[in-house]
């Protein structure tokens, strides 16, 4: 059995990818959208404890594939971020929380592997991908309207 010191550096990832959930999390409840702080927080935790698993597995003879794990996590992580998509006619709520859970998952598995510089800017683009959001709206609606077109929503 491995003493607690051994395991630091996989308890500081878990933490890292708490805090970088956390703060994406932070983000959605300020602006009241579905999956915040405590959903963020847990997809990417369970991203990076189940990469760290198929690496250890790998490491410590086992056989097969460590990526299959990544895979496996990803595809179930979009099962839960379809969860969170509604349609009613035409109009289509929860693309960008489905899309942000599956990012999210990617950023855990991403310190899990090591890649922390890109799983952190990885969280850096996704939170300036939320402040630019109304922006962009507002762009949108402006080039709806030239064309004559309806707004959105």
């Amino acid at each position: 059995m491995q003493a607690l010191g051994e395991y630091l550096p996989q308890i500081g990832q878990l933490v890292l990818a708490v805090v970088l959930g956390f703060l994406v999390g932070l983000e959605r409840e300020v602006h009241d959208k579905p999956a915040g702080i405590t959903t963020m927080g847990l997809v990417t935790l369970a991203g990076t404890l189940l990469c760290q698993l198929s690496l250890a597995v790998q490491q410590f003879g086992g056989g097969g594939d460590p990526t299959r794990i990544a895979a496996a996590v990803m595809t179930g992580i979009g099962f839960l971020g379809a969860g969170s998509i509604l349609r009613e006619g035409r109009h289509v709520e929860g693309v960008t929380t489905a899309a942000t859970i599956w990012v999210m998952s990617a950023v855990g598995i991403a310190i899990g592997a090591s890649y922390y510089v890109p799983a952190i800017a990885t969280v850096l683009l996704v939170l300036f991908g939320f402040w630019l959001k109304p922006y962009t709206d507002r762009l949108a609606d402006y080039i709806r309207k030239r064309r004559g077109l309806p707004p959105r929503g």
